[in-house]
């Protein structure tokens, strides 16, 4: 299973669809972890028949989506955020400790806007970076393993 995941547009929807159109056929599922859901509202109109997953971040006032959320895909427990409500500019502490306090196997999170891939104590972590700056991420979920793959145009 593969899932390409995008953060922090921006406004930078030529970005997004340059992503979203690269890897249409190729994808398995789409999560956005917030700050463009206007943006990515515009991917779904063009796109419809995606498979997604999103969230809300600090600058996507009024969206009626969540801060953070668990999903399951491919047999594997996701927790998916922004990342703001964890406070992730001053270090990765909380976020983790949420993530692992609901037993997930792997947690993305954005709002940084720097890519950063970790294992730590068995679980998986993914900042794609942000749209606006041409970077995303993918994360494959295979019978070997789970595999960070970060990525840019």
């Amino acid at each position: 299973m593969r899932i390409v995941v995008l953060s922090d547009s921006h406004r930078a929807k030529g970005n997004l669809f340059d992503i979203v159109e690269m890897h249409k056929d190729d994808a398995d599922l789409f999560i956005f972890l917030g700050d463009g859901n206007s943006d990515f509202d515009d991917v779904l109109m063009l796109y419809p028949k995606l498979k997604y997953e999103r969230v809300c971040g600090n600058c996507d006032w009024d969206a009626p989506y969540p801060y953070y959320k668990e999903i399951t895909a491919n047999g594997k427990k996701l927790f998916i955020t922004h990342g703001h409500p964890f406070y992730v500019k001053h270090g990765y502490d909380e976020l983790i400790r949420q993530a692992k306090a609901v037993g997930a196997d792997i947690c993305l999170f954005g709002h940084t806007h720097t890519q950063y891939t970790d294992c730590i104590d068995g679980m998986y972590i993914m900042n794609p970076g942000a749209v606006c700056d041409y970077k995303y991420g993918m994360v494959d979920i295979i019978k070997a393993g789970i595999i960070l793959l970060p990525a840019s145009l």
